[in-house]
């Protein structure tokens, strides 16, 4: 099995593990010679620092924050609700905010050890604690404080990098099946295209985009001369449309990589995948019905 069929397998996965995932991935990065690529990927393995630019599935607003408190004559709160705003305003982003830096091996870890739908904490910075430790409950002095993290929050960061993942391998397949197999050095797909793929589908980067397109992660093909015209067209009209963002993402990915088959035997069992995707999801279904001909014909 290649490279690149490898990492899409074990991606739809759901028992394989993440960081083992991102291991491979970063054999792929070497042979695609791509340091973007490269340096997302070591980021995920050994984690992010608070200097870096932290992705925005890492990244969690609105956090609410719980704390234990102390009173005269033996009084206190325990696990008590800490309101955002007992706080002046230029403080209360960083502490109604969460960046995950860890590596993605510790939030793995983390969640596998919780009970669905536990709350995770992250302890508030000391000098948070001593600045605002008077400021919440009358005569009450906070003596410890956290952030609560729903245990879903990290199981989110988990299923977002394995998608990112499998969006960006099947659009380098869709370019070139063999470059997972490639010698270092050599560029298999060249740098500019495999920048663009991975804006897309990693960080979200859209600038290649046509402006005014609402489908904003659809990759701009209409004047690819990598695939024939009806597909380029039909790539067009789907950014048109009204499909949930997500899907027709998946739907874009697909047709691409259908009309870098043109003409080979993988055609077949592409189109196959197509028709298999489509037929669980309705609103596709109804887009693709009218060219479905123009598809079928190129089997």
């Amino acid at each position: 099995m290649s490279l690149l069929r490898e990492i899409q397998t074990d991606a739809v996965d759901s028992k394989c593990k993440v960081s083992d995932l991102l291991r491979k991935c970063k054999i792929l990065a070497a042979r695609l010679g791509n340091d973007d690529f490269k340096i997302w990927v070591d980021s995920e393995l050994n984690g992010y620092k608070l200097s870096d630019s932290i992705p925005s599935y890492r990244v969690y607003n609105n956090v609410l924050s719980k704390g234990h408190f102390s009173g005269a004559f033996g009084s206190g709160l325990r696990n008590a609700d800490i309101p955002s705003n007992c706080f002046p305003k230029e403080f209360r982003k960083d502490l109604t905010t969460v960046s995950l830096v860890a590596p993605i091996a510790e939030i793995e870890s983390l969640v596998q050890k919780s009970i669905k739908g536990k709350l995770l904490q992250q302890p508030w910075d000391s000098n948070f604690v001593a600045m605002f430790n008077n400021k919440v409950y009358e005569n009450m002095i906070c003596v410890q404080a956290w952030k609560v993290i729903p245990s879903t929050k990290l199981e989110g960061i988990i299923d977002i990098v394995k998608t990112r993942i499998l969006n960006f391998v099947l659009e380098i397949e869709a370019i070139n099946p063999n470059a997972g197999e490639a010698a270092l050095n050599t560029n298999p797909i060249p740098q500019d295209k495999v920048s663009q793929i991975f804006n897309i589908n990693i960080t979200g980067n859209v600038q290649n985009l046509a402006s005014g397109n609402h489908q904003s992660t659809i990759h701009q093909t209409a004047s690819d001369s990598e695939i024939p015209e009806d597909f380029s067209n039909l790539l067009n009209e789907l950014k048109k449309s009204n499909i949930e963002n997500n899907v027709a993402q998946e739907v874009a990915i697909r047709i691409e990589k259908l009309g870098a088959n043109v003409g080979k035997s993988e055609y077949a069992n592409t189109y196959g995948e197509l028709m298999s995707f489509i037929s669980n999801h309705v609103t596709v279904l109804g887009f693709l019905a009218p060219y479905l001909p123009m598809l079928s014909s190129y089997l």
